[in-house]
């Protein structure tokens, strides 16, 4: 695929207006797991196979709370709706940005190579300039139910893809031990929410951050 030709596309099931599907979006696919739809499609993405990776068990986790179950039910959950196993569930996996990188700041001499920027940041603002208009168009066309961004740093991102000008985002903040978490939600055609990462040392890294964060969106959506 040609780096003009990325769009919204991953495991699970992107969603039609009719039967709409909850999107949880993160930055970029990691190089330490597999999340690439192609090879997903070529390897397997059972949900066994996801609990293996940190990332899928705690988005799978934070799925389980929002859809109104105790955390403790999140294999069971993920397990009966097929999160991002199957083309045919209510949920997928995708990515603002296409390459594979081992953090947000590596940008390997293959990325370089592959994309033709030496410079990470004149990629991101590429993608942002040529991509983010179609991406914005396939918001519109599928509906989904929730649009979840995974990562605070790039809020404005999400927004300018999911959301209006003239919404306003909701601030809600909760502590876990002396670290306090922030949801930023934004209402809408197509509901918003960013959340911190579910990876990082200071994002939704516990099971109390993860259920005190879905029972929030719930709500919210409710």
């Amino acid at each position: 695929m040609r780096l003009d030709d990325y769009r919204f596309g991953g495991p699970g099931n992107i969603g039609t207006p009719d039967k709409p599907s909850i999107w949880l979006c993160g930055i970029e696919f990691g190089e330490a797991q597999n999340i690439n739809s192609n090879l997903a499609e070529e390897e397997g993405y059972s949900v066994e196979k996801q609990w293996g990776w940190g990332y899928n068990r705690k988005a799978h986790k934070l799925l389980c709370c929002i859809e109104g179950y105790p955390i403790s039910e999140a294999f069971k959950f993920a397990k009966e709706r097929s999160i991002f196993a199957s083309p045919d569930c209510n949920y997928m996996l995708t990515n603002l940005f296409p390459e594979n990188c081992l953090t947000v700041d590596t940008w390997s001499a293959e990325a370089q190579e592959r994309t033709g920027f030496a410079r990470k940041i004149d990629y991101i603002n590429h993608v942002r300039n040529v991509c983010f208009k179609t991406m914005r168009t396939q918001v519109k066309t599928h509906k989904p139910k929730l649009f979840i961004g995974v990562g605070v740093a790039h809020e404005r991102d999400f927004v300018n893809i999911v959301s209006e000008p003239e919404i306003k985002c909701e601030l809600t903040e909760f502590k876990v031990g002396r670290y306090t978490k922030r949801i930023r939600l934004y209402r809408g055609e197509t509901p918003l929410v960013v959340i911190p990462h579910l990876s990082s040392a200071s994002g939704l890294n516990s099971n109390e951050s993860i259920e005190k964060s879905g029972k929030i969106i719930r709500e919210w959506l409710l």
